[in-house]
């Protein structure tokens, strides 16, 4: 594109569709609804939401945890029996932002896939090329 040419505006950022921390806090958030869990079990049900191949690095869901916490959306507190395993739970600030990401997440889920296809598509134009 020349100089004298407009460029092209952009909408958005593309790491502003869907962030994976909201889709982690999503899930995390959801899961404990139904009651206090630790890491170990919440790091099982983001991968079983995500299908059950795909799943987070322990140290990024630690950090979400402890991000979640310090906002005050979740509590953590150490089990009874040791110090290695906590336990988190869902608070009433937690619950209005897990509401926030409901009214949020499906808009940029499908925003998300329709980048994604388009994106596809672009790939499939090199289909034909010699990789070797």
């Amino acid at each position: 594109m020349g100089r004298s040419e407009k460029p092209i505006e952009k909408e958005e950022a593309l790491g502003y569709v869907v962030k994976v921390q909201q889709v982690i806090d999503f899930v995390v958030l959801s899961e404990l609804q139904e009651g206090r869990l630790y890491q170990r079990e919440l790091d099982a049900r983001i991968i079983a939401a995500l299908g059950g191949k795909v799943g987070v690095n322990d140290a990024y869901l630690s950090q979400r945890l402890k991000t979640l916490a310090e906002k005050g959306h979740v509590t953590r507190e150490w089990s009874t029996d040791n110090r290695y395993n906590r336990y988190y739970a869902i608070t009433d600030h937690g619950l209005e932002y897990f509401k926030e990401l409901m009214r949020e997440l499906p808009g940029r889920v499908k925003r998300a896939q329709e980048v994604y296809n388009q994106f596809e598509t672009y790939i499939s134009k090199y289909d034909l090329m010699d990789l070797r």
